[in-house]
């Protein structure tokens, strides 16, 4: 392991040339230090391997077209590579960790095991401290920097083991096993192709590859896809419930994508035709399919932050794998869901529609941290294209008119069977609620939802009795009957003259809430909060279109 001291300027400089000056944000040059120190991606450990000594064979391989598929490029520019760059994420830890000190260890602990999983898995196998702050692993003179600082990376996912607890609750919670019996050549990496070639690899990285099925299934990613937090009491009492911040993988497990598409036919989209996934070695056979390391999701936001701040947040990536990623993430956002006008009429001085609303994902829609939102933004024009009527509309800041979420008195936006007021707006989101019945956006604080009308996906019927209490949607989604497994219905009812009418109905999808921004940023005499909040002010992407309709109504 290198001393950080000594090999700091060696990997700035080397890593400078990968990424390139320019591109970042204003005052992101190389004559100031960034805030967080670029990391060596060639470290090795007792049990773990930087992504850079993966890329000498795996990077530069292209697909039956002809395009460049390489495995560590790819994974570079995603939010898995960047599990630890995250600067919405050390914010929100370190707001955590304020409000409970005294819980410092297990805040830190539970954090680190899926942002941070190599430093977690060799720092507990060492019998070292397990933190993140402080002299922790986020600190660049940490012995585990560069593991933690790579987040989830090839020879973490490569060596989780197929252990019966895979997929169950038992493994969920970062609940995945690494080998950790084995060093050298007896730690085993698995791959999705049956017979791998093990001599290329025990030479180059001293790994030995195995095939196993489990890689190309949803179980693996099961493990910190379904999240469960330790609940404490407003009163600072820990109790022995637990939340379900996050539980992808469970929604995914009764849905009807169980059986037909796994996390990895979404989320990793197949290569064209058969794939040499190696760059050395003769002979090498052709595999298929081959499942690119793209790891789409939904943040384009983050992505954007991470793109423009490279060098300040000390990411590896370049600017044109960023681009590359985000391009890819908004097609893919896309096809998540789209929106529908239906049922259309104008009768007695109301004008009356419907919106539809269909879930194309696996899981809820949006599923994940509970910063997320999707809401229907709804215009209706005359005949001399004047806005008569609106509900849901956006303004720079991130702010939806007319919504408003205050927890001092439990406000927040209900869902809405029927709309007949611009105040009144259809947003899919969570709210926490807390062990005094209050809403909260501590997540440590957080004990069930108060509101929850995530789109299920298809296949989830909300009123199966066997349904895990972990994805039951909360509040008036309960019992709302066209609110169903893969869609929503929203009526509206505008009392307006007689004239001809445009309806536009949009979709739109924010991955940080501006209620869960702003509660954040009441703590910026932390480090970590004020600089999500330059990084936040500074950000145009505060949102991205899914899906839009329009219909033209002449009475």
């Amino acid at each position: 392991m290198f001393g950080k001291k000594t090999a700091y300027f060696l990997i700035v400089f080397s890593n400078l040339m990968l990424i390139g000056c320019g591109g970042g944000s204003s005052g992101d040059t190389p004559s100031s230090l960034p805030d967080t120190l670029l990391h060596n991606d060639s470290f090795t450990t007792t049990h773990f391997s930087g992504s850079q000594n993966c890329a000498q064979c795996h990077n530069g391989i292209t697909d039956a077209n002809g395009t460049d598929v390489s495995i560590v490029k790819a994974w570079q520019g995603t939010m898995m590579a960047n599990a630890a760059t995250d600067p919405l994420w050390k914010a929100k830890v370190a707001t955590e960790v304020k409000e409970h000190p005294e819980y410092k260890e297990i805040i830190e602990g539970k954090c680190s095991r899926c942002h941070t999983p190599m430093a977690n898995v060799e720092a507990t196998y060492n019998g070292d401290t397990v933190s993140l702050s402080g002299d922790g692993f986020l600190n660049h003179d940490n012995y585990y920097y560069d593991a933690a600082m790579q987040g989830v990376s090839c020879t973490l996912c490569h060596q989780i083991e197929n252990t019966p607890q895979l997929g169950t609750t038992e493994g969920f919670t970062g609940g995945f096993v690494i080998d950790t019996n084995n060093t050298g050549t007896d730690r085993k990496i698995y791959g999705p192709f049956m017979n791998p070639r093990t001599g290329p690899m025990q030479n180059s990285v001293q790994f030995t590859p195995e095939y196993s099925p489990h890689m190309n299934e949803s179980k693996l990613c099961a493990s910190c896809h379904s999240l469960e937090t330790p609940v404490i009491a407003t009163d600072g009492t820990i109790t022995d419930e637990t939340f379900p911040e996050q539980a992808a993988y469970t929604e995914w497990e009764y849905s009807d994508f169980n059986g037909t598409q796994s996390c990895q036919d979404c989320h990793m989209p197949k290569a064209e035709g058969s794939v040499v996934i190696s760059t050395k070695g003769n002979n090498l056979a052709q595999r298929a399919p081959f499942f690119q390391h793209k790891f789409l999701g939904a943040n384009t936001y983050m992505l954007e932050i991470l793109k423009n701040n490279r060098v300040k947040l000390g990411v590896l990536a370049d600017e044109a794998r960023f681009n590359e990623s985000i391009t890819d993430t908004r097609e893919f956002l896309k096809a998540a869901a789209d929106l529908n006008i239906t049922q259309w009429s104008f009768e007695n001085g109301l004008l009356n529609f419907d919106v539809q609303i269909t879930n194309h994902s696996g899981h809820k829609f949006p599923t994940g941290f509970p910063s997320r939102r999707a809401w229907i933004h709804v215009t209706v024009k005359n005949s001399v294209d004047d806005i008569v009527f609106e509900s849901g509309a956006i303004n720079s800041e991130g702010q939806i008119t007319g919504v408003v979420y205050d927890t001092a008195t439990n406000t927040y936006e209900p869902h809405y069977e029927k709309i007949t007021d611009p105040s009144q707006v259809q947003i899919y989101e969570t709210i926490l609620q807390d062990t005094d019945d209050n809403m909260t956006y501590i997540l440590l604080h957080a004990l069930h939802y108060l509101k929850d009308n995530r789109i299920l996906p298809k296949g989830l019927d909300k009123n199966d009795v066997n349904l895990p209490e972990t994805i039951n949607p909360h509040g008036k989604a309960e019992i709302d009957n066209d609110f169903i497994g893969g869609s929503d219905t929203v009526g509206y009812e505008i009392a307006l003259p007689v004239d001809r009418y445009t309806i536009t109905a949009t979709l739109h999808y924010q991955t940080l809430s501006y209620g869960f921004a702003q509660d954040l940023y009441k703590n910026t005499e932390l480090p970590e909060v004020a600089l999500m909040k330059a990084l936040d002010a500074s950000t145009t992407n505060r949102y991205e279109t899914i899906s839009t309709d329009t219909v033209s109504i002449v009475p």
